[in-house]
């Protein structure tokens, strides 16, 4: 193994484990058992932080590494660009609209002559819909719509083409359309007819709008930025927090295990017991993490030297929590080399207590105390198992095979909290290891039966969700039988209660692709594969999920709920944003920026 590949910070590994798995009985009864080897702090020296990009061959900002546009052998693709860019074109020059529009025309206008309140979700927000309507509009009042439009939605309309039917010269395109305002924001879909004439120039000739919904707002502003406000008097602030991967990938070499998809999480909790929530930051290999204490005022201190916690050790998520009941938040760590464990003196003062070093390229961890013995235990979701000795991992490592069911992912780990700073992998003798084998992102434990001890879903990656029933400490994988397989990319999970009966529902985070939607839905997609498989890898694309509770069993509610997309997502939860006793779904979402628009993914 490369102590430099692997271990920044951390060094002098002492390896020793715990006895082999013995009856699902016996392992519990022994606390004394611990599958933790010992950790010593390194300090960062100068040298060490002095990379040669010339040496290493790695230019990021190299010209020859740059994406450049092709001709897609997809037809949808080229006549996608050209519908948004004459839509772009229309809403800013009745000039252009005219010669863009048949005299033919029939359709809608943009936006509803008028809408109903349906929903009050409290004294500031409230949602509308568009009324149904029979009356169409002809060319010049449709014109009229087009100019009016960036007037009402002041901060921007965006559209993207999700569907194209027809033939080559004839043809429909479905669109989804955001519209941004000041106080309002508005969503709709929009399906035009298009012709194309002898000149080659596309014209449109129908255009209907579907589902329009509006959403208020009495205040100026729901939310506000306080990053710079809480976090812009640390020094760091411009160096750390503003920069983002693009630019740090142009300064710190693959040797540093910067990653460039990002995947670092955070934690929040009271590290030092005055009741105010800390904050704890995972970053990249060769950026120290950032721990974060709240002052009276709301700002934040960075106080990560002197709390033992700026780690240069790649990390990609952390847990605030009581591993030892003492009444003080402990703090667990899943850096790439190992998931490391540090004791709180009860003063935001860490110690590490030891690491795991069994859970290679771990992307999310979550805790439980799943065996109901009083002390917290703690999953492990691991993406794409590397080779520790050649170093590589993840994409570098394999690929997900087969791509929309793949089973050769890393392995899950349940870590069972034996006391003591004492930790053992439990995995297979609790039933855990049941489809073990998934590109796992995360996971979460709610008592979805209320029988009294936390189940586990988990979501996966490039194929078929797990759920994982707990009776009595041990396990059963029943995701399919209560519906809940989800076959699709599955980045997060959030329990619920969004209908408010009493019964626990489920929301996963996936992918929403427009691309996708567009190419997927040809002819020629996925040629010689069967059409379930079609399908499941149709499911890849089409985004978010919603499942709706019932007795002993889950029913897919998404389309009715309109919650599918999410964009890009890779977070998303429950929260109850307004305080009116009803849970809201935030999702977080997005995908790699270019350094030039032109290469933006």
């Amino acid at each position: 193994m490369s102590v430099v590949r692997f271990v920044i910070l951390l060094t002098s590994l002492y390896l020793f484990f715990g006895c082999e798995n013995k009856s699902r009985k016996e392992v519990r009864s022994s606390p004394v058992s611990n599958d933790l080897v010992d950790l010593n702090k390194r300090k960062f020296e100068r040298n060490d932080r002095e990379f040669s990009r010339g040496s290493s061959g790695i230019d990021f900002h190299s010209k020859s590494s740059l994406i450049h546009n092709v001709s897609s052998s997809w037809s949808t693709e080229e006549v996608t660009v050209e519908i948004e860019s004459l839509f772009n074109r229309m809403l800013l020059s009745a000039d252009d609209a005219a010669k863009m529009i048949s005299n033919d025309f029939r359709g809608m206008e943009l936006v509803p002559s008028s809408v109903g309140k349906i929903l009050l979700k409290s004294d500031e927000i409230s949602l509308w819909e568009g009324a149904e309507e029979e009356r169409h509009v002809g060319k010049t009042k449709f014109i009229q719509s087009l100019l009016e439009l960036p007037k009402k939605f002041p901060s921007g309309n965006y559209l993207k083409v999700v569907e194209i039917s027809g033939q080559e010269r004839s043809f429909k395109a479905s669109l989804i359309v955001d519209h941004l305002g000041e106080y309002k924001e508005a969503h709709a879909e929009w399906v035009c007819e298009w012709t194309r004439g002898s000149d080659g120039e596309l014209k449109l000739l129908a255009f209907e709008r579907k589902n329009y919904l509006e959403l208020r707002s009495d205040k100026e502003i729901l939310y506000n930025d306080y990053t710079h406000k809480v976090l812009g008097q640390t020094p760091h602030y411009d160096i750390q927090i503003n920069k983002g991967i693009s630019e740090w990938a142009g300064l710190i070499t693959k040797f540093g295990d910067l990653a460039m998809t990002g995947h670092h999480g955070l934690a929040v909790g009271d590290v030092n017991g005055d009741g105010r929530d800390d904050l704890f930051v995972c970053d990249g290999g060769s950026l120290p993490n950032r721990l974060y204490v709240q002052n009276e005022d709301g700002t934040a201190t960075d106080v990560s030297v002197n709390a033992g916690t700026d780690w240069y050790e790649d990390s990609r998520a952390a847990l605030l929590l009581d591993l030892d009941n003492d009444g003080d938040q402990d703090l667990v760590v899943a850096t790439i080399a190992m998931i490391v464990f540090a004791e709180n003196d009860g003063n935001g003062q860490f110690t590490i207590r030891g690491g795991f070093p069994g859970a290679q390229y771990p992307f999310s961890l979550s805790s439980s105390d799943f065996d109901l013995d009083g002390d917290l235990d703690v999953y492990v979701c691991i993406y794409g198992e590397g080779d520790r000795g050649a170093g590589s991992r993840g994409f570098d490592e394999r690929a997900p095979v087969p791509f929309q069911d793949a089973k050769n992912g890393g392995k899950n780990v349940l870590l069972v909290n034996r006391g003591g700073f004492s930790f053992t992998d439990e995995t297979e003798s609790v039933g855990l290891g049941a489809n073990n084998n998934r590109w796992s992102f995360s996971a979460s434990w709610e008592d979805y039966d209320n029988d009294g001890d936390p189940d586990l879903y988990v979501a996966n990656d490039f194929g078929r969700n797990c759920m994982y029933r707990n009776d009595e400490g041990y396990f059963t994988e029943d995701a399919k039988a209560l519906g809940l397989e989800d076959t699709g990319a599955g980045m997060s999970v959030s329990w619920g209660d969004y209908d408010r009966d009493g019964i626990f529902d489920l929301y996963v985070g996936n992918m929403f692709s427009a691309a996708g939607n567009r190419v997927g839905a040809q002819d020629k997609f996925a040629p010689g594969r069967g059409l379930n498989e079609i399908q499941e890898m149709r499911k890849m694309y089409r985004g978010n999920t919603l499942y709706r509770g019932t007795e002993g069993r889950f029913s897919n509610v998404t389309r009715d709920a309109r919650v599918s997309m999410g964009r890009w997502a890779w977070s998303s939860g429950f929260v109850d944003i307004n305080n009116d006793g009803w849970e809201d779904i935030v999702i977080a979402n997005g995908y790699i920026t270019g350094w030039n628009k032109e290469d933006d993914l």
